[in-house]
């Protein structure tokens, strides 16, 4: 993934409801929008964390199909 690839990614993380994720999965979230976790090791965590890999693609595909991001 490129650094222009990134941003529109972190973005759509950024501006995500994370209440159905764990207290864990949460901080990680948190990480990352702030950039205290870099691209790397957020997607080293979702590589080790289905379910957590699974709330990131929903919301990148809700991202995708609003027509204000298009």
């Amino acid at each position: 993934m490129s650094m222009s690839d990134i941003q529109p990614f972190r973005s759509a993380v950024k501006h995500a409801n994370a209440r159905e994720l764990n207290k864990q999965q949460r901080e990680i979230v948190d990480a990352y929008r702030v950039g205290k976790l870099d691209e790397k090791d957020f997607q080293d965590r979702l590589l080790k964390d289905p379910a957590l890999a699974k709330w990131v693609r929903e919301v990148l595909e809700a991202a995708s199909k609003d027509p204000l991001n298009n």
